[in-house]
């Protein structure tokens, strides 16, 4: 609609632009008519051609209004067009707007709708959870009831059973007491008998090698009355003798081997025929007295 408003306000601009320079044309003619023309026939040609520029600038000045009238029709049209599109426009926009606040309405009641969902759903699971959480309470309270009975009544049932184990060990232990006490009697009373026994059969062994011993002593000439030493004897099975030590002098040293020689010179000693006192013959103190 502009390029032809435009189009026509130039085609007009050049058709006045074509009549001004004819007007021109014809006034520069008339100017350069010879003098010897006859003025009447002048008046008729400046009248003419005042008659022609008239109707042309009439004709210029009533184009001119048919285009202005047409420009502002035009103009109107289009800013009536423009309006009512701005309108039109104006109402999309809208509509648009609406149409944004509309799906953005839609959209927070759809995420409340979610967020109520979900917070319903967590509630439900919370709930569930719960629930749950209070059964496995409930069960492990029952079964943690049942088991301190169940431990009550085992802790009885052992109590009882310990306290019949410990009276019967009690009874078993009396009778084991007497049986033991019996039989320690009995054994120390044997053994009372036979160390009283073999204690006979050793002094009198004793005697047998101390009567031997002394025979072979040869007694030093500085020995004095009630000397005596200890002497530790070690005898082969044989009845030879293995070794001697002086264990407790007697304070006179020709007296201690005196003594030491004769226990050599005494050997073979008579072996005892009991084999528990041959046993204390093998590694024995005596003690050596002359008198």
């Amino acid at each position: 609609m502009n390029k032809k408003l435009l189009r026509n306000v130039i085609a007009g601009s050049y058709a006045l632009a074509l009549h001004i320079i004819i007007v021109f044309l014809l006034l520069v003619n008339f100017d350069s008519v010879p003098t010897r023309v006859a003025v009447p026939r002048t008046i008729d040609i400046v009248q003419a051609t005042m008659v022609d520029e008239q109707y042309i600038l009439d004709g210029i000045a009533q184009r001119q209004e048919q285009l202005e009238e047409k420009a502002r029709l035009e103009k109107e049209v289009l800013d009536h067009k423009k309006e009512k599109l701005q309108i039109q426009q104006q109402k999309r926009k809208d509509a648009i707007e609406h149409e944004k606040k509309r799906i953005d309405k839609q959209k927070r009641e759809a995420n409340a709708k979610l967020k109520a969902i979900e917070k319903n759903k967590k509630a439900a699971e919370l709930k569930k959870k719960k629930k749950e959480n209070d059964e496995k309470k409930r069960a492990n309270a029952a079964k943690k009831l049942k088991a301190e009975k169940e431990k009550k009544v085992a802790e009885k049932k052992k109590k009882v059973a310990e306290e019949k184990r410990r009276k019967q060990a009690e009874e078993k232990a009396k009778k084991a007491e007497a049986h033991q006490l019996l039989q320690d009697g009995l054994v120390t009373e044997m053994r009372e008998k036979e160390a009283h026994r073999i204690s006979g059969v050793v002094n009198k062994h004793i005697g047998m090698i101390g009567q031997r011993i002394r025979r072979y002593w040869i007694e030093p000439a500085n020995a004095t009355q009630g000397m005596e030493c200890i002497l530790r004897v070690i005898l082969l099975s044989n009845g030879d003798v293995k070794k001697v030590s002086i264990v407790k002098s007697s304070g006179n040293a020709n007296f201690d081997r005196s003594a030491s020689s004769a226990v050599y010179k005494a050997a073979p000693w008579p072996h005892p025929g009991d084999p528990k006192v041959a046993a204390m013959f093998k590694d024995f103190k005596f003690v050596f007295r002359p008198q």
